[in-house]
């Protein structure tokens, strides 16, 4: 049912963990960019719909990852410590929570986009485009947390080879999907952009039947409720709140963002949605690592051995460091050829150009900031975690992006981006440094794994 974690060397097990967890989140982020590419062919207007709607959207989708961030947290230790009956029944209450604060975050989220989207500066006449995809997908989204919280549970055993194997299944079918209903092909009605939200939920829903199939088959899932289950939900409150502020953060800063670039025109915002969703891509590996990291940690934890959870952790930012230099210059050597695969209008490429040609200069700062919260939030450290990601995008990132603008307009913007998090990323290398130069370091690791 579980794969111990505890025991082979660092770097062989950090692969074995990683290195499917790319290709599930690779197919996550191409299902997101092949909704834009449809949506972008229905026009620009379009397009901008959807890019204001994605701050919301991953808001939404971070509230879930924050409650899997606990989820994971709790049975990961669990089975480090051999305890398995334990680890099913953290389960069991996770997902009961997922589905009463999914139920309330949609209910909520569908009375109030209207002021919602005026507040985030979208413009009269694309408010009836976006309630359009999000009448849909709001509902649907209650799918989505279910499926987070059941992938992490599984993550936390040790098994990254089947939530990857779902977002490949998901992200296919969505492939599919996408273009019949929203240009009408065949027997399927022309739905527009409603349409690529439906493909959307059908998706997700194919693959919550497939990934529930298997975590019955493998009894990672009890059906009785758990004797303990309020103090379970207390426990998960107490670590999914602050996990769920730190992944909330980063939407609303985007959000933020978006309400600068909406002021530079209705092209910007398009061309800002497209880079939203190419830096994900862009930094696939940051987020396999913050994905495969925690169950290491956690069962690491559960054991007694810190020293591990310190040499994954320096392994990882290696790693990270190197292969973000290499996505760099393969992304401005086809900068191009991705702001034409996304858009016909020359205003449109031009920006995204320019956000290739700045941002992704600076990935490995924003990398080595979010796997090192990721191992605190592993360690049940999220107050922590939120602390850290509190500083990188209010005293770095936003004000230096709000300067930037300011000064230099939206190139200014982009540069300020780029500049905070390359400092984060140095401020987060010299806190570890710190550390692990002074004698007493094993004692700390101790004292943070406990």
């Amino acid at each position: 049912m579980s794969t111990d974690l505890t025991k082979d060397p660092v770097a062989q097990t950090l692969y074995r963990l990683t290195s499917p967890m790319v290709i599930g989140i690779l197919a996550i982020f191409f299902f997101n960019l092949v909704d834009t590419f449809f949506i972008g062919l229905l026009g620009t207007e379009a397009l901008a719909a959807v890019s204001f709607t994605f701050p919301i959207t991953m808001m939404v989708m971070n509230i879930a990852i924050g409650l899997s961030i606990a989820t994971g947290a709790v049975v990961a230790r669990a089975i480090g410590q051999q305890d398995l009956v334990q680890a099913s029944q953290w389960i069991s209450s996770s997902l009961m929570l997922g589905v009463v604060v999914a139920i309330s975050v949609a209910t909520v989220g569908v009375l109030s986009q209207e002021m919602l989207f005026s507040g985030l500066g979208a413009e009269p006449h694309l408010i009836p485009l976006i309630k359009e995809y999000l009448n849909w997908w709001f509902p649907g989204s209650v799918l989505l947390v279910v499926m987070i919280v059941i992938n992490a549970s599984i993550r936390a055993a040790g098994n990254t080879k089947l939530p990857s194997i779902m977002m490949m299944v998901s992200a296919a079918l969505n492939g599919l999907l996408d273009p019949l209903l929203i240009f009408g092909i065949g027997p399927f009605p022309e739905l527009g952009i409603q349409g690529a939200a439906i493909a959307t939920i059908i998706s997700w829903a194919a693959a919550f039947a497939f990934i529930t199939h298997k975590i019955i088959r493998d009894q990672l899932l009890q059906f009785s409720v758990p004797d303990a289950l309020f103090d379970n939900w207390k426990k998960l409150l107490s670590l999914g709140i602050p996990a769920a502020l730190t992944n909330m953060l980063g939407p609303l800063a985007n959000g933020i963002l978006v309400s600068l670039v909406a002021v530079h025109g209705t092209a910007a915002v398009a061309a800002y949605g497209v880079g939203l969703r190419l830096e994900p891509l862009a930094a696939i590996v940051i987020m396999a690592f913050t994905a495969s990291l925690p169950p290491f940690v956690g069962q690491n934890s559960g054991a007694g051995n810190p020293i591990r959870i310190a040499d994954g952790l320096k392994k990882s930012m290696q790693f990270i460091f190197v292969w973000q230099i290499l996505i760099y210059f393969v992304m401005v050597l086809n900068a191009h050829s991705i702001s034409a695969l996304f858009s016909d209008n020359p205003d449109v490429q031009a920006i995204i150009q320019l956000f290739i040609y700045i941002l992704p200069l600076s990935y490995a700062g924003m990398g080595f900031c979010l796997v090192s919260t990721a191992t605190l939030n592993a360690l049940h450290k999220t107050r922590l975690s939120l602390v850290i990601n509190l500083l990188r995008l209010f005293v770095f990132y936003l004000p230096f992006a709000w300067f930037g603008n300011l000064h230099w307009g939206l190139t200014g913007l982009f540069w300020g981006c780029a500049i905070g998090n390359l400092a984060v990323g140095a401020a987060v290398v010299i806190a570890l440094w710190q550390i692990n130069i002074r004698p007493n370091v094993k004692t700390r690791l101790l004292t943070l794994s406990s």
